[in-house]
């Protein structure tokens, strides 16, 4: 008989929607994919570029200690809409200043020094699998940009010794002079030598 009562209770539209708002909200707070898919942080990391901007390029200069802080494309890659990473852009920066006021009482992770920076990064590549697989993409993204040179193949990069497409070498230096005696002799239709 209990049972019947409890199901004769009548539940109001709102009271309902209420209830619901809170079990998806606290799904959405544990949930990484969920909290990736509703935008669940502060817009200040979608609206301001700035705080964005100092932020990825205090994430690449950790990462790549050798990286120049003021180099123009530093961080171009994570804004590139040919790269797949763009969108969750604010979200990875959201989740940095998360994290660096967590461990250090501060959301500026452009602020901390160098190794409270590295802490941030290795406790978010700590995380569940879908926040590591966000960082670990970050740091790729940035290594390939900076040692790869995405955007300045003139330029090269010291660091791996690679000097860029030609720094001063002449035709003699780059090329053999008699190419064609490394290739291998020709044959005819028939297969024989000609």
């Amino acid at each position: 008989m209990q049972n019947a009562s409890f199901f004769d209770q009548r539940v109001s539209r709102l009271s309902f929607l209420k209830q619901v708002s809170v079990i998806l909200g606290l799904a959405v707070s544990g949930c990484s994919p969920l909290r990736i898919l509703f935008k669940d942080y502060p817009r200040k990391f979608d609206d301001d570029l700035g705080l964005r901007e100092s932020a990825l390029r205090s994430f690449v200069t950790t990462v790549i200690p050798d990286a120049a802080p003021d180099e123009p494309d530093l961080v171009r890659i994570y804004g590139d809409p040919f790269y797949r990473f763009h969108p969750y852009c604010a979200f990875f920066v959201s989740d940095l200043s998360r994290r660096s006021s967590d461990l250090f009482g501060t959301e500026e992770f452009n602020r901390l020094a160098p190794e409270q920076r590295t802490a941030v990064i290795e406790n978010g590549l700590d995380a569940d699998a879908t926040i590591a697989r966000l960082y670990r993409g970050a740091i790729l993204m940035a290594q390939a940009s900076y040692f790869g040179g995405i955007y300045d193949d003139v330029k090269g990069c010291p660091q791996i010794d690679f000097h860029g497409s030609n720094p001063g070498f002449t035709e003699r230096q780059m090329y053999y002079p008699n190419a064609s005696v490394f290739l291998a002799s020709e044959t005819t239709i028939d297969g024989n030598e000609s």
